[in-house]
């Protein structure tokens, strides 16, 4: 599991579209994201197709992938960085980006050790 019981109550479980006619598509793999985020890529006209922590990811049905911030340790998240390396496997793969732990998820699916900062 990526995220922590406590919050798995406000984590989205099946997939949502936002701005269905906005361009471009953006899906946004929500590890406990914040409703700014969206808001901010809304703002801008951008289709957003959110999906839970564990779905799996098609790049087919996206221009980009948007990885979420979240709690707790990346280490623990095998299910997510899966499907992450799974997306960046192949070939001309399409533009992955993050913030926070969705860059240390990143990290943790080309081979990088993360560990806590005191």
């Amino acid at each position: 599991m990526c995220v922590s019981e406590q919050i798995l109550s406000v984590i989205l479980q099946a997939p949502v579209v936002y701005n269905a006619k906005g361009s471009p598509r953006i899906c946004v793999v929500d590890c406990g994201l914040k409703c700014n985020q969206l808001r901010c890529f809304l703002k801008r006209g951008v289709r957003l197709d959110v999906v839970p922590w564990n779905h799996a990811l098609n790049q087919d049905e996206f221009d980009g992938l948007f990885l979420s911030n979240g709690p707790g340790d990346p280490a623990i998240c095998g299910e997510t960085i899966s499907n992450i390396r799974k997306i960046m496997m192949q070939k001309d793969h399409k533009p992955i980006f993050g913030i926070c732990l969705g860059h240390q998820l990143l990290a943790k699916a080309v081979g990088c050790h993360t560990f806590k900062m005191k």
